[in-house]
């Protein structure tokens, strides 16, 4: 018999083990670790925890969950968010693992959402678990499908001071806040900003674009790899013995230059990303400034695949990564669909 439990410190090791070995494979398996403590940003948005499956007294994998404030139909509601799935290889394509793993869910959640739906995000190239999650199997919850999602990774070399954005101070927070919260709102799943937030995330990593005195753009820079880490684990051939080479093109080219085997991508993430329709109009120029701020060869940003920046930020040649964002529906409520799907890439 399969047992769930909710994970606590003294599993962090574990976790950091699981996540490490349980890469996800494709032309490179990437592995997102959580070095050196799983829990050193516990709580950092909404409330998260991680479930631990074991069963005859071995570990099957696990997954991570949280209860997080994003907007929903224009308003702010606390939404299940369900993520960080890891399997074992020989456990895999068990299908009552999964069912018995879905089932613990809600009883294991220490909080309860406002809508009685959650929300993930697959990458498109997923479809073996994409084609599953959507066929309607017996005992899974139902997966609707609500749009979309690229995350670009952006060569920083790109970028270019121009001097609009600005460091926020702290008389700024307010009105930050009120800017990104009415910008955001306008998507499904993006994230309600609070000043509680910023001052976690820290303020110093907060810009703002004004215009002829008013606010017409917020971003944050916002390299995580203190607390998490996308790591290369292993190149499929020929790219691993071409890298040295690759990545030397790439530096010329100014293109996004890939991490040896075991090493961390040299990423800072775009978050908390809003333009008002007229800054949309130079948005080029903005989307270059800020990448001049970044300290990291790297930025990435995740954005709806119906986004009016997403032509822009192709101009810069970066690496997309395609995915899909689900409700998912442990009962019969449909969830509504009415609105671009924008979660937060750098909460995800």
């Amino acid at each position: 018999m399969t047992t769930f439990r909710v994970a606590t410190e003294a599993d962090d090791a574990l976790l950091r083990s699981i996540l490490r070995d349980n890469g996800m494979p494709t032309w490179v398996e990437m592995a997102i670790e959580r070095e050196p403590s799983f829990f050193a940003a516990a709580d950092l948005f909404g409330r998260d925890w991680a479930v631990i499956a074991e069963e005859a007294g071995d570990v099957i994998g696990m997954y991570t969950a949280a209860i997080v404030p994003v907007h929903v139909d224009g308003q702010p509601e606390r939404l299940g968010y369900l993520g960080g799935l890891r399997v074992r290889p020989a456990y895999r394509r068990r299908i009552r693992h999964l069912r018995e793993g879905y089932d613990s869910i809600r009883p294991l959640a220490p909080s309860a959402g406002t809508r009685p739906w959650w929300f993930t995000v697959v990458a498109a190239e997923n479809e073996n678990a994409r084609r599953l999650l959507e066929a309607g199997v017996r005992g899974l919850p139902a997966y609707h499908a609500q749009g979309d999602y690229v995350t670009f990774a952006l060569p920083v070399s790109r970028g270019r001071r121009r001097k609009l954005w600005r460091a926020v101070g702290v008389n700024d927070v307010a009105a930050i806040v009120d800017f990104h919260n009415a910008s955001a709102a306008r998507f499904q799943y993006s994230p309600v900003l609070d000043a509680d937030l910023i001052n976690k995330i820290g303020i110093a990593h907060f810009f703002m674009y004004e215009r002829d005195g008013s606010l017409q753009g917020v971003a944050a820079l916002w390299d995580q790899r203190a607390f998490k880490q996308i790591v290369a684990r292993r190149y499929r051939q020929p790219l691993r013995s071409l890298l040295p080479a690759y990545n030397a093109c790439a530096r010329l080219l100014r293109r996004i230059p890939l991490p040896d085997e075991g090493g961390a991508l040299d990423q800072t993430f775009i978050a908390f990303l809003a333009l008002s329709d007229r800054a949309l109009a130079d948005a080029r120029t903005l989307v270059e400034d800020l990448l001049s701020h970044c300290q990291t060869s790297v930025a990435s940003v995740g954005l709806c695949a119906a986004h009016p920046l997403i032509p822009v930020v192709k101009q810069l040649k970066p690496i997309s990564y395609p995915a899909r964002v689900y409700a998912v529906s442990f009962e019969e409520t449909a969830p509504p669909n009415g609105r671009p799907a924008q979660p937060e890439a750098a909460l995800l």
